[in-house]
């Protein structure tokens, strides 16, 4: 029995399937054809699938004995669509082989790194090695070199010949400093006539190393030549100056250089073995001197 609303369904088909309203029709679309077929019994004209049982590329069975339609064929790439893109096109690098690059890359820097700091630090063991082995050498040239300095001093600077033990000296053969030898002037008491001329102040001067037997006082004698005003020349015994000055007058009177040649002395208190007497005159005066001698102060006779 079937009634207005069924649409040709049964009574009790709404309960055998309790979805059978959505397979009504729309408004405006004719019913199929529900003419019962012999041998099949009766079910809704839209049959139901269970979701995931359709197969692709295969017919399905037309209800009610109608033609099944043609459903196109496709086939379905096995690889997924993410599987394709991850293969390199032609002239297309793969986005990883930069960072396995970079990974590489990185791993060789870090291995140079190591290997020069290595390196460095070897060659920073075998230097201080060869610096240590080095200097036993330095300091044994140590010597040679000290004793090479005497030879490279400056030709002003006097040098010190051992001490004397003359009583007489020429001045030309003496420490001389600034003080030109000559023998323009005549009547000079040394052996071939020169004397050495001081050409006034303290970087000017004449010295004698003389070695005396005993300490005391003895008598330095300086001869000299003047024939102008008179002149004080200052002494120094052993570095320290004299007491008092040397009087280098004019004793002679006379203005003739060849016959203003006379002598002076002083007292100076010596040590026994090596004394060293240096003599100076002030700045803006020349004196001559020719020779220089030493005698006990007992002795009263003049050595010229």
């Amino acid at each position: 029995m079937t009634t207005a609303g069924s649409n040709g369904a049964p009574e009790g088909a709404a309960e055998d399937d309790p979805f059978a309203h959505l397979y009504r029709p729309a408004e405006g679309e004719s019913a199929p054809d529900t003419t019962p077929i012999p041998g099949q019994p009766r079910t809704p004209y839209s049959r139901p699938v269970e979701v995931g049982r359709t197969q692709y590329g295969q017919q399905s069975r037309s209800p009610y004995g109608q033609q099944p339609l043609a459903v196109p064929t496709q086939t379905v790439p096995q690889q997924s669509r993410y599987a394709e893109r991850s293969r390199p096109q032609p002239g297309e690098e793969r986005a990883s082989g930069g960072r396995g690059k970079a990974a590489v890359i990185g791993v060789v820097a870090v291995i140079a790194a190591v290997a020069i700091g290595g390196g460095i630090a070897l060659s920073g063991g075998d230097a201080g090695k060869s610096d240590g082995a080095a200097k036993p050498s330095n300091r044994a040239s140590a010597p040679v070199s000290s004793s090479a300095n005497p030879s490279s001093s400056p030709s002003s600077a006097p040098s010190v010949p051992p001490p004397s033990t003359d009583t007489i000296a020429d001045a030309s053969k003496l420490q001389l400093q600034d003080a030109p030898v000559d023998n323009k002037i005549k009547n000079a008491k040394s052996a071939d006539g020169s004397y050495a001329t001081l050409t006034g102040g303290p970087t000017s001067t004449v010295s004698w190393t003389i070695s005396v037997a005993t300490e005391g006082t003895y008598k330095f004698w300086v001869h000299y030549n003047n024939p102008g005003s008179d002149i004080n020349g200052i002494v120094m015994v052993n570095g320290k100056q004299f007491a008092s000055p040397i009087g280098l007058q004019n004793y002679t009177h006379s203005s003739d250089p060849d016959q203003a040649w006379t002598r002076s002395n002083i007292w100076p208190q010596l040590q026994a073995g090596a004394n060293t007497i240096s003599i100076s005159v002030p700045a803006g005066n020349t004196v001559p001197i020719d020779q220089v001698a030493i005698r006990p102060q007992s002795d009263g006779t003049p050595p010229w």
